[in-house]
């Protein structure tokens, strides 16, 4: 299967909360087993326990400590060996992949080279299917603890690219093991409960492999993990406080200035993988226009919404990678396609709109709306840029909000490019520029697909695209992605609004050793992650 091509791939970066009733209940020193609980919100419930079939964030960060990969990445973007202890290219096709021994599953099955090629090839037509067959070609095993993986074509980010890919028995593959059921990995914690909208917890895993010859203890010191379904992101902020709950996941912004000023809260922050953005319809009237696009995207006000809707939380953004991969984005590139492209400049904002209504023969205003869902922080964001707009006399905005798979179904839908609606999205990539670019601006990657909401086709930006996938020397790569910014900028299918910051805050007395981790998948990476020398105690410990 070529770069690009795709069933459909990672809905999970899709951003957002979903509504409902907010539930929180009580910890203590003693979890379901007797021993050490630590208590963490989870915005969300958690849909799939299933890597093949769980296309949302909250469930691929809950199940994260109960499979592992066979390589993962720490919390500076370095690949480590998990299962895996050693990877080899032997050509620009070919991998070697040495494995661990003496490791074996939740269920009591070794951990063979026959269950990374079964993990494999059991992504074949499942909805994320890309996340193996875009660079997946064959695999043969050598022994019970080596194999050799084909690549279909060169593969610059194979490595990191082996870190989304949790393994699984190779009996799931027969349906003997069945992990809609429940979650069967190698990882440090086993899967004990779930009550669907209320909590998700898991017990330490007996016989884990690591054997404490690194940073980290022999194993976990926190025996339960309980994650509890507070969807309401003041809610999970009163429960933190009330003590009810250990650590909250990404507070809402207008509470993080109160949490930094509370002795008894620890608040940490990361510069993330995600980003906000104002995407286009581009095969509807007046935004097939490029100008008008540009003169809209020159009319967000990026640094007020990162001041008063993020209270200075984030950065704003004019170009899609995440300074996170600061290889291959730069302040200064930034700043240039700001000053090329998407700075605030209301001036020139109304040039470019008189020119491309004129060209259009559109008398303004022109009434439209902004789609968003209910997450507080981006509604705001969007009055803001509706605001902006109708300022300006030529459009009548109005906002359009839907709970969470309401919208993501009309966002996500074949046609959504020829809507009359602008869409409010956010974005969260990896640790790979391509994730950054290819799902959201590749003409493979349009919706139903995956995530292109504006259908954006470029013949040069895709053969960028490509080359840059196929390209080891990241020189040459970082070259080639630049250039595609720059194409995909000037061309304005979106308009970015603000790199985003991961933000945990914990009860100071009952949580220590606990680091953010940048991608909202890795959440909870830090609870017991000895590949990267992390671990989480509870007070006291």
């Amino acid at each position: 299967m070529p770069p690009g091509t795709t069933s459909r791939r990672r809905l999970l970066r899709w951003v957002g909360a979903t509504g409902g009733a907010s539930v929180a209940g009580c910890t203590g020193d003693s979890g379901g087993d007797g021993g050490t609980e630590l208590v963490a919100t989870l915005a969300a419930d958690v849909k799939n326990y299933d890597p093949t079939l769980a296309n949302d964030t909250t469930s691929r960060k809950a199940f994260g400590l109960v499979y592992e990969p066979l390589l993962s990445v720490d919390f500076d973007g370095q690949v480590r060996p998990t299962l895996a202890t050693s990877v080899d290219q032997r050509g620009d096709l070919t991998w070697r992949l040495s494995l661990r021994e003496g490791v074996t599953f939740h269920d009591g099955s070794d951990f063979t080279a026959s269950d990374v090629v079964a993990t494999f090839e059991r992504y074949e037509g499942t909805p994320r299917e890309s996340d193996v067959f875009l660079w997946y070609d064959d695999a043969t095993v050598v022994d019970d603890h080596t194999l050799d993986v084909t690549l279909s074509d060169p593969y610059a980010p194979f490595e990191k690219s082996l870190g989304g890919v949790p393994i699984v028995p190779e009996a799931a593959a027969s349906d003997d093991v069945d992990l809609s059921a429940e979650p069967v990995g190698t990882g440090p914690y086993a899967f004990d409960a779930h009550e669907p909208d209320r909590l998700f917890r898991l017990t330490r895993a007996d016989g884990h492999w690591y054997d404490g010859a690194g940073d980290a203890p022999e194993q976990p010191p926190i025996e339960t993990l309980t994650f509890r379904i507070i969807v309401e992101g003041p809610s999970q902020v009163a429960a933190l406080q009330a003590g009810d709950v250990d650590l909250a996941n990404n507070p809402p912004a207008d509470s993080v200035a109160d949490l930094r000023s509370d002795d008894t809260i620890t608040v940490s922050d990361r510069l993330a993988g995600g980003f906000e953005m104002l995407v286009f319809p581009l095969d509807s009237v007046p935004f097939s226009n490029r100008e008008v696009r540009k003169g809209i995207a020159r009319l967000v006000p990026r640094e007020e919404i990162v001041d008063s809707v993020y209270g200075g939380i984030g950065r704003p953004a004019y170009a899609p990678i995440s300074p996170l991969l600061d290889d291959y984005t730069s302040e200064s590139f930034q700043a240039a396609m700001r000053d090329q492209h998407q700075g605030h400049d209301p001036e020139r904002a109304r040039e470019l709109l008189e020119s491309g209504f004129a060209d259009l023969d559109v008398s303004p205003p022109y009434e439209t709306t902004i789609v968003t869902n209910e997450t507080p922080e981006r509604v705001r964001w969007a009055q803001l840029v509706r605001d902006s707009l109708n300022r300006t006399g030529f459009f009548d905005v109005s906002l359009d909000q839907f709970e969470w798979n309401t919208y993501i179904s009309r966002v996500l839908a074949g046609d959504s490019h020829r809507s009359d609606s602008m869409m409010a999205l956010g974005w969260t990539g990896g640790w790979d520029p391509d994730s950054f670019v290819r799902n959201l601006f590749y003409s493979g990657q349009t919706t139903p697909s995956c995530c292109n909401a504006a259908h954006y086709a470029s013949d040069e930006v895709d053969r960028l695209l490509d080359e840059a996938l196929a390209t080891y020397d990241p020189g040459e790569r970082r070259a080639l992605y630049e250039d595609a910014q720059r194409r995909i900028v000037a061309d304005a299918p979106v308009a970015f609004v603000r790199f985003n910051k991961r933000i945990d805050a914990v009860r100071s007395a009952a949580v220590e050793g606990f680091r953010t981790y940048p991608l909202d998948t890795g959440e909870f990476t830090a609870i017991y992650a000895p590949w990267a020398g992390a671990y989480t105690t509870t007070g006291g410990e």
